[in-house]
Order: structure tokens, then sequence, then C-alpha cells
């Protein structure tokens, strides 16, 4: 067996899954086992990340830290912006 190839056994079930799954998809069964075994082993703690690690990546964007307003204040901006742009509703 060359390096990398696998035998799985798979029951029924999960055999009929796969190759439904991979017809719909325009895919061999072993294509689609692959890329669903990669998604499922895959683990961020095994990379180094050049911009940090991207789970931790909870900051906001600059420029949209703005606070939020309530809508009755947002609402007659919004559709007179909505009016300029497309003109008043008959």
């Amino acid at each position: 067996m060359a390096d990398g190839d696998l035998t799985l056994k798979l029951d029924d079930y999960a055999a009929e899954k796969l190759a439904s799954k991979a017809e719909a998809l325009g895919m061999s069964r072993e294509e689609l086992a692959s890329v669903l075994l990669d998604q499922r082993l895959f683990d961020y703690d095994d990379f180094d990340w050049i911009n940090g690690d991207p789970r931790a990546r909870n900051t906001p964007k600059p420029g949209l830290n703005e606070a939020g307003r309530d809508w009755a204040v947002v609402r007659p901006e919004f559709l007179a912006l909505i009016d300029k742009a497309f003109g008043k509703p008959e």
C-alpha cells in the first residue's frame, strides 16, 4: 500500500450516504471521503499562523465601532436617503 493509501469499510448507511452526496457534488466517493476526513481531522494547533490564530479574531474592524442608534432616529434619515436615490413613491 502506498503512503497515504487507506481502505475503509463502511456500513451500508454510511456507504449509501457517501455515494449519494458524492454524486450530488460531482465527486468520486474517494474524493469526498478524503475531503470529509481532512475537515474532520483538521486542527488549528497543528499550524503556525502568520497573522495569529484565526479563531482569536474577535476585534472589531476599524470604523465599525460606532455605537448603535435607535431606529426611531435612524428611520427618517434612511427614508430620506431612499427618496433621494430612487425618488418618492407615488
